[in-house]
């Protein structure tokens, strides 16, 4: 979540091709995430149709989402340091992800194409990158100027974007577990972790944006700001550091995945989920009841 607002006046008759070039920047990450979030379901994917509507679910939640957090802006009882974490946490992070979540649950909960954890991951990634372009296409060209815009875009296209659709694809891990979980314990405590880690780390990342530069007009402002963007940059390394685990978790235990690719233990192995030890033979975990082998498949050995 970026706030500075520079102006800097285009001259010349540019204005139009760095406009274009300010889109395809902003378009980028969108492009370039939907494949990796393909990529990743590659035993079962699903349906374009339902990926599409995931996306577009995730672009309609801007609206409401926007409504509330101008109220809660507006009606802030907090100032100085204080209000800049009220508004990363409360403001944008909590009214954020919890509006991406129900856009996300909201298309994809019934669906019966929906069966595997995996596939959580999918929508809820999909749904998270569909807000995050709307939200960077208004950066970008209601922020300002067009170079002010193109600044806007280089940063948020490497940062604010992979954010957003990292921390949704975690959510949607939780969603997952939560859905092919028998036990009431396992589905609260995914559930409350889905959620409350998601704000969590989008608040941190908020923090950190607000407190760069507001305007790079001396030597002071542009350190301040290269440093804040540096640490930005180490934000989203340690998202993706968070996420490949749930992935890995995910794919390991999908129902889809071939046999082959099953490996062979020799004694108990744990459960790729909530790591319970489960016995040689079994085809759900005795204590979150997550299918472990695809039906009718041997179970490993």
């Amino acid at each position: 979540m970026f706030t500075y607002t520079q102006r800097i006046t285009p001259e010349g008759g540019w204005t139009a091709l760095l406009h274009l070039f300010a889109l395809l920047i902003a378009l980028a990450p969108a492009v370039a995430m939907l494949w990796y979030i393909r990529h990743l379901d590659k035993y079962e994917p699903e349906p374009w149709t339902h990926i599409a509507a995931a996306f577009v679910a995730g672009m309609l939640v801007t609206v409401p989402v926007y409504f509330v957090e101008v109220v809660l802006d507006r009606v802030s009882p907090f100032s100085g340091f204080m209000s800049t974490v009220y508004m990363s946490f409360i403001v944008a992070a909590l009214v954020e992800e919890t509006g991406k979540g129900i856009a996300a649950w909201a298309v994809c909960w019934r669906r019966s194409e929906f069966d595997e954890v995996l596939d959580g991951i999918v929508y809820f990634g999909v749904a998270h990158m569909g807000f995050a372009v709307v939200e960077n296409l208004i950066y970008v060209f209601l922020g300002g100027d067009i170079y002010n815009g193109l600044l806007t875009a280089m940063v948020r296209t490497t940062t604010a974007v992979p954010m957003h659709v990292i921390v949704g694809m975690i959510m949607g891990y939780h969603a997952g577990v939560v859905r092919f979980s028998r036990t009431r314990r396992e589905k609260v405590l995914h559930v409350l972790e889905g959620w409350l880690l998601p704000i969590l780390l989008h608040g941190f990342y908020n923090l950190g944006s607000m407190n760069q530069a507001m305007a790079l007009e001396t030597l002071t402002d542009l350190i301040r700001y290269g440093f804040g963007t540096a640490l930005l940059y180490a934000a989203v390394v340690a998202l993706w550091m968070t996420l490949l685990p749930r992935v890995r978790r995910a794919q390991q235990a999908s129902p889809y995945r071939p046999i082959a690719a099953y490996p062979l233990v020799a004694a108990d192995t744990p459960c790729p989920y909530c790591g319970s030890v489960y016995p040689q033979g079994a085809r759900y975990c005795p204590n979150c009841g997550v299918m472990l082998v695809p039906r009718g498949a041997p179970a490993p050995r």
